[in-house]
């Protein structure tokens, strides 16, 4: 019986060593097959990583080399610091002229301002990768007065608009309420002497120093030229900016005695054919941005705008200057002969032809594919707005003819 205890214990002892041995094969497998999911892990991470990081990178890359150095450090790294008075003085002394460019969304305001900044007497804005916003407009990197929805197309109205964005951003910013900017409605601004050291400290380096005026552009340069659409809404206002009475002190005497002996600011308007321009900003939303406005509120938005314009027109006591497009493309010398005399600097024929082979070729015709587009099918459509706003396009005063077929 002992033996057979015994043969028993042998048997159980050597099962118990060889389900041992067993479960070291299974542990052992387990840990290597542990070991390499972990290693497929830490390979598939990183190569996740290395992806994701590369996209930033790429997008970071791309915004930089359109926009430049300011979409890391902002526009305000590089104000400058001068008190009210200062800028005041310095104008007055040095008797600058700031050109204020304004109009509607694609009517030769970018082309007549890349000739006009290209004299040597005047000092604009760099290209974007300079300033670091989109057509160098300095409306889109100031924070004095508001931009008026410009750029939130992008975020939103893909498709059909909504009702309540119907009045938002280009082509359509003329119609909302409180857009039209004046000394009257504005006074408290005009008020305080820090709203033109604000402006100029922001818009003074970038006259100052970039690729075409080098650097000491303050200096070297007589008249200062700056470009948005939105000036044609904001004139009288940025009038009483530019030209704010600022005392030593600081403080602004707002008396008849206390203002400046000459205008600071001279004002250009440009405009277009209205169907012209409509079809040019249906074209860019659609475009540029994907989204969509109805024609007649783009129609709305010129007329309207142009309102403002005239009104405008009346109070400044800046000199003004209007600049049709049309005129513009199709003797581009002659305009800019009128313009560089608006301004008191040399127009010379020689000093435009530099300016001429600088800008490049000018379409001489922008309106064509316009006029052709509106007589094979724009004139079924929507011929009717123009018997319901002709009377608002001609008391403009624009001398456009409405009859292009």
């Amino acid at each position: 019986m002992a033996a057979i205890k015994q043969r028993k214990g042998e048997k159980n002892k050597s099962v118990t060593s060889e389900d041992a041995k067993e479960d070291d094969k299974i542990y052992n497998a387990d840990k290597q097959s542990t070991r390499k999911s972990g290693e497929v892990s830490f390979g598939t991470m990183l190569l996740f990583m290395t992806v994701f990081l590369g996209a930033i990178g790429c997008n970071l890359y791309y915004f930089y080399s359109k926009y430049g150095i300011h979409i890391f450090l902002g526009h305000g790294a590089r104000d400058f610091t001068w008190t009210p008075y200062e800028w005041r003085n310095y104008i007055d002394e040095n008797e600058n002229t700031v050109l204020l460019i304004g109009g509607p969304h694609r009517s030769g305001t970018t082309i007549l301002w890349e000739a006009i900044k290209s004299h040597p007497d005047v000092a604009g804005f760099g290209d974007p990768f300079e300033t670091g916003v989109d057509y160098s407009e300095g409306i889109l990197f100031q924070e004095v007065y508001p931009r008026f929805g410009v750029g939130l197309e992008f975020k939103k109205n893909f498709g059909a608009p909504n009702e309540n964005e119907k009045n938002d951003g280009v082509g359509r910013y003329a119609l909302l309420p409180g857009v039209h900017w004046t000394k009257e409605n504005k006074k408290e601004l005009l008020q305080d002497s820090s709203t033109l050291s604000r402006l100029l400290n922001r818009f003074a380096p970038f006259w100052d120093k970039n690729k075409k005026v080098g650097s000491d552009g303050l200096n070297k340069s007589k008249v200062w030229v700056e470009k948005s659409p939105q000036n044609g809404v904001l004139s009288t206002f940025l009038e009483g900016i530019y030209n704010m009475p600022v005392m030593e002190d600081g403080s602004v005497d707002l008396s008849s005695s206390a203002k400046p002996k000459r205008s600071a600011t001279k004002f250009l308007y440009t405009t277009r054919h209205p169907i012209g321009n409509v079809y040019a900003i249906d074209k860019f939303v659609k475009e540029s941005m994907g989204g969509f406005i109805d024609f007649e509120i783009l129609l709305r938005n010129y007329i309207q705008l142009h309102k403002y314009m005239r009104i405008d027109e009346g109070n400044l006591e800046s000199p003004i200057m209007w600049a049709r497009l049309e005129d513009f493309t199709s003797n581009p010398p002659k305009v800019l002969k009128e313009v560089f005399g608006f301004l008191d600097v040399s127009n010379t024929d020689d000093v435009i032809d530099d300016i001429l082979k600088e800008v490049g070729d000018v379409h001489s015709n922008p309106n064509g594919k316009y006029v052709k587009k509106w007589c094979a099918e724009g004139i079924k459509e929507h011929g009717h707005l123009l018997d319901k706003y002709g009377d608002d396009l001609k008391a403009l005063d624009l001398g456009y003819d409405l009859d292009l077929c």
